[in-house]
């Protein structure tokens, strides 16, 4: 690291614009290493932590707990154990009269959004770090989601390699058309997504119902898969995927129709926020999106067999395997480690519901970063 680093608002989401500081877990003159907790930091979709990005010594605390600040203000500063206050205090006061709102928003501004078109129906992809040279991801998000569900994950990861998060047939501002909302039908449309965007390796990631199509679209993509991610995945052995959950998502009208099933998805049920619930309801107001959900929803109850072979394509796979799960999962349950295929790694993820990537989101980057 330099010898005084930056710790900025971060930008977690398209529509974030500024966060509240909640809690500092570091005091000012802690060690601190890369991935520790440092604050909460809550926003209008939700309260997550951020972490050190470099080691280093918590030289400064800028804003204070109750503080409301906009992307890419200065909200503490890591030095190096042996650089001056003098210096600290030179670095923040040239940091915050050069700093600018409008600009830092722009620099931090999340993923480029693309559309691909296949076989008459569009995807909607967000795409962020071209250029870097690690192998590519492809994120799947799960049901009733959108790209936004990667927000924490994608841009971390895309500090390294490429990342591509791909909205799913008749979800977000994809295509509603799912056609019978088939496992089959729905990774078709995924595997010539993936030939539109041209990756020819890449790692593969996928949570919830995106972790079923992962496994679906791997089997079909052969050696083209470096590694397969999975997180809380739907249909995997010991597992069962919660049907009332699916029924009152779908059945939901308005916001306050979701938030008791909303708060299956979170260990802590205070995650849920008024408007995490008003976005997806305006998700599903969309023209089409409640009959593609419902025809998905069907699939994944049971009216769908492909679901059920899902076991046994994982273990035909050549790639390695990981499984990113939670004893506490109430939408998916816990898959069963001894029925997981030799050399496939499964990694219990602590303080977490069905939402990990959410809630415990360093962990899951660090884990797919491992990958490919």
């Amino acid at each position: 690291m330099s010898a005084i680093e930056p710790v900025k608002m971060p930008k977690w989401g398209l529509a974030m614009e500024e966060g509240k500081i909640v809690e500092w877990w570091a005091k000012e003159g802690d060690a601190v290493s890369e991935g520790d907790d440092l604050v909460d930091i809550e926003t209008s979709k939700i309260t997550n932590v951020c972490e050190a990005h470099a080691g280093g010594v918590l030289a400064r605390i800028v804003a204070q707990p109750e503080e409301t600040l906009p992307v890419g203000a200065l909200i503490a500063v890591l030095a190096e154990p042996d650089v001056a206050d003098a210096d600290v205090d030179a670095f923040i006061a040239d940091y915050q009269a050069n700093f600018d709102p409008g600009e830092a928003s722009a620099e931090a501004a999340g993923p480029e959004i693309r559309s691909v078109e296949v076989y008459g129906r569009t995807m909607r992809v967000g795409v962020m770090g071209e250029g870097e040279a690690g192998t590519p991801v492809v994120l799947l998000h799960g049901f009733g989601g959108d790209l936004n569900n990667w927000m924490l994950v994608q841009p971390a990861l895309a500090e390294t390699r490429p990342v591509y998060a791909i909205e799913l047939p008749g979800h977000g501002q994809s295509t509603k058309d799912v056609a019978d909302g088939k496992l089959g039908t729905l990774a078709t449309g995924l595997v010539a997504a993936m030939e539109a965007l041209g990756l020819e390796r890449f790692v593969l990631v996928g949570h919830s119902l995106g972790g079923a199509l992962a496994v679906e679209c791997a089997s079909r993509l052969g050696d083209r898969v470096a590694a397969l991610g999975l997180v809380c995945p739907a249909a995997l052995p010991g597992g069962a995927v919660n049907g009332d959950y699916l029924d009152a998502f779908v059945a939901a009208r308005r916001a306050r129709d979701l938030r008791e099933p909303a708060k299956l998805l979170f260990a802590d049920p205070e995650m849920v926020s008024r408007d995490m619930l008003e976005d997806l309801i305006r998700a599903k107001r969309l023209d089409g999106a409640e009959a593609a959900l419902g025809a998905i929803k069907d699939g994944l109850k049971g009216d769908d067999p492909d679901y059920a072979g899902l076991g046994d394509k994982l273990g035909g796979l050549g790639c390695p395997v990981l499984v990113l799960a939670s004893q506490s999962d109430q939408i998916v349950g816990a898959p069963d480690a001894g029925a997981l295929p030799a050399g496939a790694t499964l990694q219990w993820i602590e303080g977490a519901g069905h939402m990990p990537h959410l809630e415990k989101s360093g962990e899951v980057v660090t884990a797919i970063a491992r990958l490919g």
